[in-house]
């Protein structure tokens, strides 16, 4: 295990110690754009961030992998969406399922149709 691995697992006491863990860092979203992510083994992954009126940002996260295990119950397809707030500049480490946890820090940048006269 990495220090930042073990840094991150300390920050996020809730990520099960057998559970991998996988190391987004910093990610730019355009907000309301998503950004689609190919994990190992046939997972991936669709993160959209959104800015809110109150400044916070939200997170739709759409999981899809082709074999997944649930407890003891393996499935050969498996899928989940959640939403989620988050105060900018926060790192967040959802699960996804019993097999994987992602840490990332969303950053919204403008896109070039904002800076446009």
């Amino acid at each position: 295990m990495s220090a930042e691995e073990a840094k991150i697992r300390q920050d996020f006491s809730s990520i099960p110690s057998d559970m991998p863990v996988e190391i987004l860092g910093e990610i730019e979203f355009v907000s309301g754009s998503p950004r689609v992510i190919e994990l190992k083994d046939g997972q991936s992954l669709s993160i959209m961030a959104t800015t809110q009126l109150d400044d916070t940002i939200q997170i739709s996260l759409e999981y899809e992998s082709t074999k997944q295990s649930v407890g003891s119950l393996v499935t050969e397809s498996y899928s989940e969406q959640r939403q989620f707030l988050l105060r900018p500049g926060m790192r967040c480490a959802p699960k996804l399922g019993d097999d994987l946890a992602i840490v990332f820090r969303p950053r919204i940048i403008e896109s070039d149709a904002d800076t446009l006269p």
